[in-house]
């Protein structure tokens, strides 16, 4: 086997000095000490180092005593970025709390290590007892990037080059759109795609991609959503099975078609509309099933790029009412968190958005004023937000609530912090359908958010 070391460093957060080594090479044998220069001696022979998020913190502090010492034919691997890749499935591998190594004792990075060492071997039986064509789709695309070149060197991996985008169409016909810009998409996303191809593949309803892919890879969102959620215009097996808004209807609710209202077809449209990525603004007559227009295109979009959908509403009685009437339909992916919750229940909530399982959030608006409520909706992909009794915006209407002012610099600052290209979709319901109200409406988005 190739020669390979693992370790892992204490660093002073204030000097940035080195205050304890640990490292166990493949053969058993282990160092730890404060010594830089007792473990650059430790690594003679040694071709591959490998630790846990290395490539952000551990090399800086070695880069330069490994090249005074003329070790610059290292090979470095990461278990970090392996890890999404090879352990999609929710719940994601014993040994990770995403981009941490869970371990039992606290500092020390000897038993760091051994952890970095027995994830790095599960990710090399993963990948070997993976399908061929997704390790030849995972080898094209990363091969030569730097986070993924060594761990394929040190399988001594390698394919004779096939067309990629005729390989990924292959492998995954019918789980992605094949319509999409796969060209695009191999040139400028490669890990971005390999991501979200991972997460495709283990076909789980409730895997989602790690807060920390979101945070470093801000367009795997995109490439995602051009995978899954985009419709195209011609329509393609998976395009008319998974965003078929009829389809979804039946799926989660059992109805075979839409509700009409004086003829118009009301849900219908604004459902349409919600699948077609829009932000729409839709007056619904009280008690006239604006409910389901929402929900629809959310649960879809749970299942499809596994996104949330934030669905922000005055009224707490009338968000737990909501859960309880999906939950007696068999619809177990709506949370609410709100301050009727007593503390068990709004950590269980939260802990239900954080891993998947969850894909429509209720919260109030006054709780965007959350720090938590903000870490939460940054590690999470948020495909829209609904906005209940919109006409809370306006001024001219008795009910105006100040704090539904801040939603809209809310979403501005979210999209900012996730580096997204493309705003986040807004929906917004009221039954009230006086002119100004409306105008309003309009403008304060059109303002805020330019849509």
């Amino acid at each position: 086997m190739n020669s390979v070391a693992f370790f892992d460093l204490e660093v002073d957060p204030t000097s940035g000095r080195i205050v304890d080594i640990g490292s166990i090479k493949g053969d058993g044998s282990t160092f730890h000490s404060n010594s830089v220069v007792d473990f650059i001696n430790f690594l003679t022979g040694v071709r591959y180092i490998c630790g846990h998020n290395i490539f952000n913190h551990d090399l800086k502090y070695l880069e330069d005593p490994l090249a005074q010492a003329g070790m610059n034919g290292l090979r470095f691997i990461d278990t970090l970025y392996l890890s999404p890749l090879l352990f999609p499935k929710e719940p994601y591998h014993a040994l990770l709390k995403d981009d941490k190594l869970q371990t039992e004792e606290l500092n020390n990075p000897l038993n760091d290590s051994m952890k970095a060492r027995d994830l790095f071997f599960d990710e090399v039986a993963a990948f070997q007892q993976a399908d061929n064509g997704l390790k030849e789709i995972y080898y094209s695309l990363l091969q030569d990037k730097r986070e993924f070149s060594s761990f394929f060197l040190f399988l001594d991996f390698s394919v004779h080059h096939r067309q990629i985008e005729t390989l990924i169409r292959k492998v995954f016909h019918g789980l992605i759109c094949e319509r999409a810009n796969l060209t695009e998409l191999i040139s400028e996303y490669p890990i971005e795609l390999a991501y979200c191809l991972a997460l495709i593949q283990t076909n789980s309803r409730y895997s989602i991609t790690p807060p920390w892919v979101l945070n470093n890879y801000p367009a795997v969102e995109r490439v995602m959503f051009l995978l899954r959620n985009n419709p195209c215009h011609t329509g393609c097996v998976y395009c008319n099975d998974a965003l078929d808004i009829h389809k979804g209807l039946k799926r989660f609710f059992g109805f075979d078609s839409y509700r009409t209202y004086a003829g118009e077809p009301l849900q219908e449209k604004a459902v349409q509309a919600a699948v077609n990525n829009k932000s729409l603004l839709a007056v619904f007559p009280t008690g006239g099933g604006k409910s389901i227009t929402f929900q629809v295109p959310a649960l879809m979009s749970g299942v499809n790029e596994k996104g949330l959908t934030v669905v922000i509403s005055p009224l707490q009685s009338l968000m737990k009412d909501q859960v309880d009437n999906l939950e007696k339909a068999g619809i177990t992916e709506a949370v609410t968190i709100n301050g009727l919750l007593d503390p068990i229940e709004r950590a269980k909530s939260l802990e239900r958005v954080e891993n998947g399982t969850a894909s429509i959030l209720y919260i109030a608006p006054e709780s965007l004023r959350s720090k938590t409520i903000e870490r939460l909706l940054l590690g999470r992909k948020v495909v829209r937000f609904v906005i209940d009794e919109a006409h809370c915006f306006s001024a001219w209407g008795q009910d105006f609530r100040v704090d539904y002012l801040y939603i809209g610099d809310f979403i501005r600052e979210l999209q900012e912090k996730k580096n997204l290209k493309e705003p986040i979709p807004v929906s917004c319901f009221t039954a009230t359908a006086k002119r100004n109200v409306i105008e309003d409406i309009k403008a304060y988005f059109y303002q805020k958010l330019g849509i």
